[in-house]
């Protein structure tokens, strides 16, 4: 067993402890109390309601996932000539699939559970509140990180041995499945968490007068749901796939450059650095502490960045021990590229935390703007939002070309494979920022904690709000409430941020992978020719990026529309309960919740197969008729696109929920507080920004991923059907 298969070992054996930790939490949250029977009766509600459409959604993506599993397999068997490769990759392309769907049905199941646990520990007083919701957020974070970690160290022990010339095209197909699954959750979730939302607050807030999860109101089991679904479930698949996209790119990538024979170490450095990440992670749950008079959020900032200190101090410590045959300048290099994608986090978390929260600038201009109209409260939400994408992006560039500096200078003369030695020193810089990437997933785990926290308070705040829970109680959850939605506003920032890093490395993978491809079918490629048919003069490459925009903005399209007709027939149906039942709104009758959630159910299932069937045929019938360059530029433009359009989308939706929330609290009186003029207009923002920040903007993040990992996977069928139909492997359909 070379140094790289102990790696992966010692990685599968922490994956396996972080699991047992998770179920662990699990048990100690759901043995907490969990209310009176009007308590468990709401929060049985959300958990049934929750449970029933992740398995309506499950049962319909597996016969979608079987069929693709099927193309797979026999494509790659019949290019290849290789059963073996065939069948291992389809195997791989299922079992990223179901470990993203696993991922984000565990932590539902606890989050779901914890939320009246939490509104009954708020009687203790704000910590003992805030100590449950946090493990309950662990569940999901360390259940996300360790499973990912698990399934990639078992498989790459298993191909390495069953298929060692050929075990990275088989393993990155781990990655096309966890990311379909989580576009297929991404655009599901959040049409069916928006539509709830918006029908709810439109009928409820807006035309009854009532306040947020008032039990009256039909439509609030169904949002409380959706908060799920979306947030917990949601979040989980995209930074799942994420972690698994980044990790498998990295060794992916270190494959190419002919390192699995020669520099075992670095094929596995991925795996040792996320195993170190996720003990950081055990401590970090383990030590959140409010001091005194201390903000939760405060506590839960210092708890993050203490976990990613530890994080990169492990880094360094085991780096000197597994490189130090490699030299110096790879021993200290290294770790110093995975630490500066960890330290990005809390950064890329401070910036959209700006932006996003109402004790700054951006958002206190916007409540301003809410003393006027509700279309100076949109249009200036829009202009922070278009703002705030670029200093994130700025950051993600210095981290690019710090990491890319770092990886030329420690690793150029390390590179082996004979095809690619002329660019032995861009495929070393490559890699440099792939470590970056790296150590920027390997925190995900305490990240997605602080994410899950949210739903978890959120749904606790609801609770008693319905449950008519003691005042005091509800202030403290309230103040909870607000840590839980600033935790996921800023986590949004973070998840996009981790797929551009994880996007652009893919995209150099795929590139270099074709090369290697093209070689079974012309024999010896002329590498700078093919390099330099990437030029942005070449009509492939330009049209290929125009499709990759229109597949961004007919993702875009389709998700916000289906939240409005989707809210559509919730709003008529809410609005029919509380004509045909004038009872409901004198506490005599008891509205219809079950209706409201199976119309957000039956809908965000009906409208989320056209934009992710779009995802998949574009880029393999764009390198089927114009070439693989092509299929590089669309990717290029889905990432340059899709990227800022995230962030604006999420943080300006992250922007004009809080102007709404600081209006509420009444932080300037000059505003008037609930029910005045400025908080209905501050409200119609909010309710613009849901899909927003909810359902187009995390839809970004895996439909970009999806595009780069299909082409990888699909490469080989792209390349042997250029060569079958006459397309040229070095100019692509329309040559230069």
């Amino acid at each position: 067993m070379d140094v790289g298969e102990l790696i992966a070992l010692f990685s599968a054996v922490i994956g396996l402890i972080g699991v047992a930790i998770a179920v662990g939490l699990a048990r100690w949250v759901l043995g907490q109390d969990p209310g009176p029977e009007n308590v468990r009766f709401i929060s049985e509600a959300i958990a049934t309601g929750a449970r029933a459409y992740l398995f309506r959604q499950y049962s319909y993506l597996s016969i979608i996932l079987v069929v693709l599993a099927i193309i797979i397999g026999v494509g790659i068997t019949y290019v290849d000539h290789s059963l073996a490769l065939g069948g291992f990759t389809a195997l791989a392309f299922i079992v990223g699939a179901v470990g993203s769907m696993m991922a984000g049905y565990l932590g539902m199941y606890v989050t779901t559970r914890s939320a009246s646990r939490a509104s009954m520990a708020a009687r203790s007083g704000v910590y003992e509140s805030l100590r449950l919701a946090w493990r309950a957020g662990a569940v999901m974070g360390l259940s996300l990180a360790s499973i990912a970690l698990l399934l990639i160290s078992v498989l790459y022990i298993g191909f390495t041995a069953a298929i060692p010339k050929e075990w990275a095209l088989a393993l990155v197909s781990m990655a096309f499945g966890a990311s379909l699954v989580t576009l297929f959750m991404r655009v599901g979730g959040g049409i069916y968490t928006k539509a709830a939302d918006l029908g709810a607050d439109l009928v409820g807030k807006i035309e009854k007068g009532i306040p947020e999860d008032d039990p009256r109101n039909p439509g609030v089991i169904a949002d409380n749901v959706g908060d799920n679904v979306g947030d917990v479930a949601g979040m989980a698949a995209d930074v799942f796939e994420s972690y698994i996209v980044i990790v498998t790119g990295t060794m992916f990538l270190a494959w190419v450059m002919g390192w699995y024979t020669t520099y075992p170490v670095l094929v596995a450095l991925p795996l040792i650095y996320g195993a170190l990440a996720l003990i950081a992670t055990f401590i970090g749950v383990a030590i959140i502490r409010l001091r005194g008079s201390q903000h939760p959020l405060t506590a839960i900032s210092y708890d993050i960045y203490e976990t990613i200190a530890m994080a990169a101090v492990l880094f360094f410590i085991v780096s000197l021990f597994i490189l130090k045959g490699l030299g110096t300048l790879a021993m200290v290099l290294a770790p110093l590229a995975a630490s500066l994608g960890a330290v990005l986090a809390p950064i890329v978390l401070a910036l959209t935390g700006y932006y996003t929260h109402y004790t700054y600038k951006p958002v206190k201009s916007i409540a301003q703007q809410a003393k006027i109209s509700a279309a100076t409260v949109i249009v200036t939400g829009y202009s922070y939002g278009l703002l705030s994408a670029i200093p994130v992006i700025i950051l993600i560039a210095v981290v690019l070309g710090i990491t890319y500096v770092i990886g030329y200078f420690a690793f150029s003369h390390l590179v082996s494979a004979p095809l690619l030695s002329g660019y032995s020193g861009f495929l070393a810089g490559i890699y440099g920022t792939a470590l970056a990437s790296v150590g920027l997933l390997s925190v995900a785990g305490i990240i997605i904690t602080a994410d899950s926290f949210g739903p978890v308070s959120d749904n606790a705040a609801g609770v008693a709000e319905m449950a008519s829970l003691p005042e005091d109680v509800r202030d403290r959850l309230d103040v909870l409430d607000a840590v839980g939605n600033t935790t996921k506003a800023t986590t949004k920032g973070y998840a996009i941020s981790s797929a551009a890093l994880a996007a652009l490395v893919l995209f150099i993978g795929f590139i270099f992978e074709v090369l290697k491809v093209s070689q079974t079918y012309v024999g010896n490629i002329d590498v700078s020719a093919a390099l330099g048919s990437l030029m942005v003069v070449n009509p492939n490459v330009l049209i290929g990026a125009l499709i990759g925009i229109i597949v961004v903005y007919f993702l875009a399209s389709r998700t916000l529309g289906a939240v409005g007709r989707t809210a559509m027939e919730i709003v008529e149906e809410i609005r029919r309960q509380f004509r045909e039942h004038p009872g409901i709104m004198e506490w005599k009758e008891k509205p219809d919740y079950a209706r409201v959630v199976d119309i957000a159910t039956r809908r965000a299932l009906a409208e989320f197969t056209t934009p992710v069937v779009v995802a998949i045929v574009a880029p393999i019938v764009v390198g089927l008729v114009l070439g693989w360059q092509a299929v590089a530029g669309l990717i290029l433009g889905a990432i340059l696109v899709g990227v800022p359009r995230a962030l604006l989308m999420a943080n300006a939706g992250g922007a004009w929920d809080n102007a709404k929330k600081y209006i509420e609290a009444n932080l300037d009186p000059s505003l008037g507080g609930k029910g005045s003029d400025a908080h209905k207009a501050a409200v119609i923002g909010d309710t613009v920004g849901d899909p927003f920040k909810d359902t187009t903007g995390p839809s970004m993040n895996p439909l970009i991923k999806v595009l780069n990992t299909l082409s990888v996977v699909f490469a080989p069928l792209i390349i042997a059907a250029n060569v079958a139909l006459g397309v040229s492997i070095i100019h692509g359909l329309l040559a230069l």
